[in-house]
């Protein structure tokens, strides 16, 4: 027999439901462990059971501790899932009392889930319960095969103790090599993984959906949606699937196909604090797009109605308060803030990105702006790899930033924060690292110190390039630095593409300030500013020209002449815009310097394009 077969056979399957009851399995647990509950319901479904998880099945009016008695008591066996924070809980204490109620009453069997990090007190450890301490994201092998056999009073089969136990292996080490791989950015090896034949990998939906996750995490949406395609097919009654291709829809900027799937699962009921809050974030794309405030309102209510569902859950939490500073709203935003920071605390969590930088944003949303650009350096340094977790966070930042009256040193403080330095030997090495995202780069180049005379009219032509291009798929670049053309980053940051500068070392030993919308700044090992070095373009304009798929110009001297020749010359599409150097600054820069004033402002380029 096929493994897999072997392994749905040795799975109970649901024991018909005996008269006035409901559901098979009644899950008892606290909020803050939905995620690892959500797995555990996700097999159990799909194993033909009917299971009571009040979050899909509780409604906003209902009173719940009514309708959680009323459910219990149609339910034929129960798993109390036990945390670190059960331990506190007399919530926790009087449910086992509940189940060991109706244990003597009616012979309901139930089963106690050791998390990890918990230990069961002393008044629960008679009871049947199994140790999934080695078990951080989901159920699944021996453990999850014991508790099956727990609700059914057997216990588990010889010969499925080999096939669980190969299941645990198989898990763990993909877990493992799934972490190495986000963490080295390296979409293709978790694409492969996913693809397994591996047993662990075809018995549930644990394994793929972690794999999903780590590709959104590295915005590798499209490859994180294929991965979702197969998991759905596999396990059509799943519900972390679903909410993960609405992540990616969402990430990937296609918030109205994300809407419709979150906004389904919504309206069927499915009011769990995960669902609610990526519908959330829909909603709050909407409004980037439309403007309209009511969309803006309807995200920051549907966060609240969350945290409020599960008040230990950080993320719907701080979500509420920032959409309430985005408001305006900004007592209710720190009150909210307050009530998360009592569940996050105020110091970095080791190995835990969303938690350390939800401290962080609690700490901004207070206008703590040295301690939130500390914590948010020390969540990016702990997972370089995930890219897009980094890039949602940093715009979230940027948002509340512009409400809450920072001074511009510390605005930089925060946004620098995740900016990205790579340091590069030479321009083959940039290239290299710059196409490993699979995106079309786009470069700017024109003047720099010398600005613009007319900043409108150049941001109108700004404006008017970046609409050619779709920011989920394009990555705009120019020299990193915020004056002159650098003025194109905070505009293609706000419209969501992707950004990246290439600048000298000679750049960086002069400590030239670096725009705070570059999210990541290769430095070449070059001593000149670049430009053409005798018949050579220097390293850093060669790595500008070899980088790019297409180049734009907006006026600019002899390195943006170069580098705009040299794209030509090699089949490049270019583009040339004229635009005068701003006349006050070329002056007194030729004043500094013991040069005559200029008395033509176009600069070097224009006359590359015989411009008018």
């Amino acid at each position: 027999m096929h493994n897999l077969e072997e392994w749905l056979e040795l799975a109970p399957q649901p024991a018909p439901l005996e008269p006035g009851r409901k559901w098979h399995v009644f899950l008892s647990y606290r909020s803050s462990e939905r995620a690892w509950v959500l797995s555990l319901y996700d097999i159990l479904t799909q194993l033909g059971y009917s299971v009571f998880m009040d979050q899909f099945v509780l409604n906003s009016g209902a009173a719940l501790a009514r309708s959680l008695e009323e459910n219990l008591e149609a339910s034929q066996t129960g798993v109390l899932i036990w945390s670190t924070r059960s331990e506190d809980s007399e919530w926790c204490r009087r449910e086992y009392d509940s189940f060991l109620t109706l244990r003597d009453e009616r012979g309901f069997r139930f089963v106690i889930a050791r998390l990890p990090g918990a230990q069961l007190p002393p008044f629960a450890r008679n009871a049947i319960w199994e140790d999934f301490s080695e078990q951080r994201d989901g159920p699944s092998g021996t453990a999850l095969l014991r508790l099956l056999y727990g609700l059914h009073g057997q216990p588990i089969p010889a010969r499925g103790i080999r096939l669980a136990a190969d299941i645990d292996q198989q898990t763990k080490r993909s877990l493992a090599l799934l972490k190495a791989h986000t963490d080295a950015h390296n979409a293709a090896a978790i694409e492969q993984l996913a693809q397994s034949s591996d047993l662990a990998w075809r018995a549930g939906p644990l394994l793929p959906c972690a794999a999903a996750e780590a590709l959104i995490s590295m915005r590798a949406h499209d490859a994180a949606i294929a991965v979702l395609d197969r998991t759905e097919a596999a396990f059509p009654l799943s519900i972390r699937p679903r909410q993960l291709r609405g992540l990616a829809l969402a990430r990937s900027g296609r918030w109205q196909q994300a809407k419709a799937v979150l906004g389904e699962l919504y309206e069927l009921g499915e009011r769990d604090p995960e669902t609610i809050g990526i519908y959330a974030r829909t909603w709050m794309d909407s409004f980037e797009a439309a403007g309209d405030r009511l969309h803006l309102r309807r995200s920051r209510d549907l966060y609240a109605e969350g945290f409020g569902l599960a008040p230990n859950s950080y993320y719907l939490g701080v979500n509420a308060a920032a959409k309430s500073i985005f408001l305006n709203e900004l007592d209710a935003g720190k009150d909210f803030a307050q009530r998360v920071q009592a569940i996050v605390g105020t110091e970095v969590k080791h190995g835990d990105y969303w938690h350390t930088a939800t401290v962080a944003e609690v700490q901004l949303i207070q206008r703590n702006f040295a301690g939130a650009a500390s914590l948010y350096s020390q969540a990016v340094a702990m997972t370089p790899g995930r890219t897009g977790d980094h890039a949602s966070s940093c715009r979230q930042a940027r948002r509340l930033l512009a409400h809450l009256a920072p001074s511009a040193q510390e605005i930089s403080q925060v946004l620098a924060a995740f900016r990205r330095v790579v340091q590069a030997e030479d321009a083959a090495s940039v290239v290299e690292a710059i196409r490993e995202a699979d995106q079309r780069v786009v470069t700017f180049c024109g003047f720099s110190g010398t600005g613009y005379e007319d900043p409108a009219a150049v941001e109108r032509v700004l404006r008017e390039q970046l609409a050619r291009f779709a920011p989920q798929s394009t990555t705009i670049c120019a020299g990193a630095t915020a004056e002159g053309i650098g003025m194109v980053y905070p505009i293609a940051r706000r419209k969501g593409f992707r950004t990246i500068g290439i600048v000298s070392s000679r750049a960086e030993a002069e400590s030239a300030a670096m725009s705070d919308d570059v999210e990541v700044v290769y430095v070449v090992k070059d001593g000149t500013w670049g430009g053409r070095q005798g018949t050579q373009l220097s390293p850093t304009s060669e790595a500008m020209v070899v980088a790019c798929d297409e180049m734009i110009g907006i006026g600019g001297g002899a390195i943006a002449r170069d580098e705009l020749e040299e794209a030509r010359r090699r089949g490049k599409p270019v583009t040339f815009f004229p635009a005068d150097m701003n006349h006050a600054l070329a002056t007194e820069k030729a004043h500094k310097s013991g040069s005559p004033p200029p008395t033509d402002f176009r600069g070097e380029a224009h006359a590359l394009f015989n411009s008018p």
